[in-house]
């Protein structure tokens, strides 16, 4: 098959891998393949589902160091079989991943409106032991492009929809399939809006309890005024993450990804509406999580209770880039980043792990309308040498 052609049928068709027999775990060649978190922080982590842009190029050039690609799904066919679903470019994956060896690449489930674990004709479904498998042999097949994955599921547009809410199926997969991963060397990621892990709350409120509802009116938004300012908008969760991090450990978490710019979020709210400093409501993120907080009414067979708690060395921000209307999703200047950055390294004698954004298709052409080269410009100053080596 010609090069045009694969290409061709790698852009055009969805790809779909089998969980037909294969063994539990990657061969020994594509172990060695694996790349590792890079050492230097803090990380700068973007998503991309356009790979042949030359926008992730120039966001790797500018200094992103880890690509989140958006998104692959568990999924099966109409004849049962348990497979992976993508419109990815695998190919044009491949030559960016060999372009540049420092770069790890992770695959993410989910995404907004995206589905959530299928079941089988009968309401079954596999575990999250197998659906790592499965994932484990499409990565496989594909040469071993990703060295983890990243769980992003989220809500729906549609609140009558099935995935406007969680199953606790859901979130045992997410979970046993984390722990799956990890022991097969995988690096693990996650990035709850928010609202799905909030650490900002009041601890006797019923915001720190944990629901599966995904269709919630935004906790900060209560007034009147704030009501008639969001129209309506009801897609709100409440620390449902929290029980995935309790089942699976957080140690089987390379990082967690925290989504500020989740649509009306607290954080927006504090600082709009309230007029918060940015930089001291960021930190009051950081030491809810660095210090701990109590998610109650967990649906554990321990405890009700369970204490989210999040070293630094795990702990990203998420932000948006120039997409963000500064209203309903949040605006955060590289400078403010620096600033709690510096900040939570002199408190507690380290920074937090990284910066995640939202989205490398929104990076501009120019240098002042990239997140990568602004963050570049406002962090470089601690590891130079990791920002912009490369050439397109």
């Amino acid at each position: 098959m010609s090069p045009a052609m694969q290409r061709l049928l790698t852009c055009l068709l969805v790809t779909i891998f089998s969980v037909s027999a294969y063994p539990s775990s990657l061969s020994s060649s594509i172990m060695s393949n694996l790349r590792s978190l890079p050492s230097t922080a803090p990380l700068i982590i973007g998503y991309a589902s356009n790979a042949n842009s030359g926008k992730v190029d120039r966001a790797i050039v500018d200094g992103a160091n880890i690509i989140i690609w958006s998104f692959i799904h568990l999924h099966i066919t109409d004849d049962s079989k348990c497979t992976i679903k993508t419109s990815l470019d695998l190919v044009e994956i491949k030559r960016i991943r060999e372009k540049y060896k420092h770069v790890v690449h992770l695959a993410a489930f989910g995404g907004w409106n995206g589905p959530h674990p299928p079941t089988f004709s009968n309401g079954s479904s596999l575990s999250g032991e197998k659906w790592c498998e499965v994932f484990m042999k499409f990565n496989e097949e594909s040469d071993g492009l990703f060295d983890g994955i990243d769980w992003d599921y989220e809500g729906n547009d549609n609140l009558d929809a099935p995935t406007a809410k969680f199953t606790l199926e859901t979130l045992d997969i997410m979970a046993d399939f984390t722990t799956e991963a990890k022991s097969q060397g995988l690096i693990v990621s996650m990035a709850p809006a928010e609202s799905y892990l909030d650490a900002s709350v009041d601890p006797d409120s019923i915001d720190a309890t944990f629901s599966l509802r995904l269709d919630l009116p935004p906790r900060a938004w209560t007034s009147p005024e704030d009501r008639d300012m969001i129209k309506g908008f009801s897609h709100a969760g409440r620390q449902c993450y929290a029980y995935v991090i309790a089942k699976a450990g957080v140690e089987s978490f390379d990082f967690i990804s925290i989504q500020l710019y989740e649509g009306y979020a607290p954080y927006v709210y504090e600082v709009t509406r309230a007029g918060k400093n940015p930089v001291d409501t960021i930190m009051e993120r950081v030491d809810g999580f660095l210090g701990g907080y109590v998610v109650k009414g967990m649906p554990l067979t321990s405890s009700p209770e369970y204490e989210v708690k999040i070293p630094p060395s795990k702990l990203v921000i998420g932000i948006a880039n120039k997409w963000a209307d500064g209203i309903k999703f949040c605006k955060i200047d590289p400078k403010t980043l620096k600033d709690a950055y510096d900040r939570t390294k002199n408190k507690y004698g380290g920074g937090f792990l990284g910066i995640m954004f939202w989205t490398i298709n929104e990076e501009g052409d120019d240098a002042k309308s990239r997140m990568t080269h602004a963050l570049k410009k406002e962090f470089q100053d601690l590891h130079p040498g990791d920002f912009g080596d490369n050439e397109l």
